[in-house]
């Protein structure tokens, strides 16, 4: 009895000076700070090496902003929860994402969260939208739109005489640049009521790959409001073009399909 009082007084004893930690329940600390607008509590979830480079003051008013924002969508579309929680690691760091799902299912959003060990804690480096990569702005969730990739160029007269030459031209993809105006369908994306409460605005770029087919083979977002993202990327995989042609054989073409968002 004294053995399992000792075992439970220990654990409680832990659990309090955050020597049990793991990133997911940092993330769902931090949510659930956010669902109760506390910014404190969510800015003491930070590490020291992300409030070095963005600073306390602001990392304070980007939470407060989220929390906010947070708060309205609630009140617009009820509650919500985090599901698909997936934890990966990368390198000696974890990164935390997940879906934030209000309760019946009409709006959700993703979430990238990367986190490093602060003693024995885990704390957040950053927060970004659906499709973060590696980035290092703790300017998260509303980051600034990152640079569009330059597309390949289209093949040259000598390019195509050169493939031709090779056996043709199966494989081959070329730049279709801006692609909203050849497109045969283009389905509008959704305005998502959390993007809505967060009076999100503004152009979102996917890059997209089409196949021979005409049919979008992959997409990703380049740019844009991350809470405008997740649905731009879903509209634009639903995209239908004709199919292109090179030296009369199909080929893959690779552009840009562009969103305008305007906040009500």
């Amino acid at each position: 009895m004294k053995a399992k009082l000792l075992f439970w007084t220990v654990l409680f004893f832990l659990t309090g000076c955050s020597l049990i930690s793991t990133p997911t329940a940092t993330v769902k600390a931090f949510m659930a700070a956010a669902q109760k607008g506390d910014a404190d509590a969510m800015t003491r979830l930070f590490s020291a090496k992300a409030i070095q480079r963005t600073g306390l003051d602001k990392i304070k008013f980007n939470n407060q902003s989220f929390a906010e924002m947070v708060q309205r969508a609630t009140a617009a579309s009820g509650p919500y929860r985090m599901v698909d929680v997936q934890e990966t690691s990368i390198a000696e760091d974890k990164r935390v994402s997940f879906f934030y799902k209000n309760e019946v299912g009409t709006d959700s959003i993703k979430f990238v969260f990367d986190l490093s060990k602060e003693g024995r804690a885990w704390k957040i480096d950053n927060i970004g939208g659906a499709e973060s990569k590696e980035s290092k702005s703790t300017e998260a969730p509303t980051p600034e739109p990152s640079r569009i990739p330059e597309p390949p160029p289209l093949a040259s007269p000598s390019e195509k005489d050169e493939t031709e030459k090779k056996g043709g031209t199966t494989g081959k993809t070329v730049s279709g640049g801006v692609l909203n105006g050849k497109a045969i369908s283009l389905p509008e994306p959704l305005y998502p009521a959390v993007a809505k409460a967060a009076k999100a605005s503004g152009t979102v770029m996917i890059q997209v790959v089409i196949d021979e087919n005409g049919n979008v083979e992959s997409a990703r977002a380049v740019s844009g409001h991350p809470l405008l993202q997740p649905a731009s990327v879903a509209a634009a995989r639903s995209a239908k073009f004709p199919p292109t042609k090179l030296s009369g054989k199909p080929v893959k073409v690779t552009g840009i399909i562009t969103y305008k968002f305007v906040a009500p």
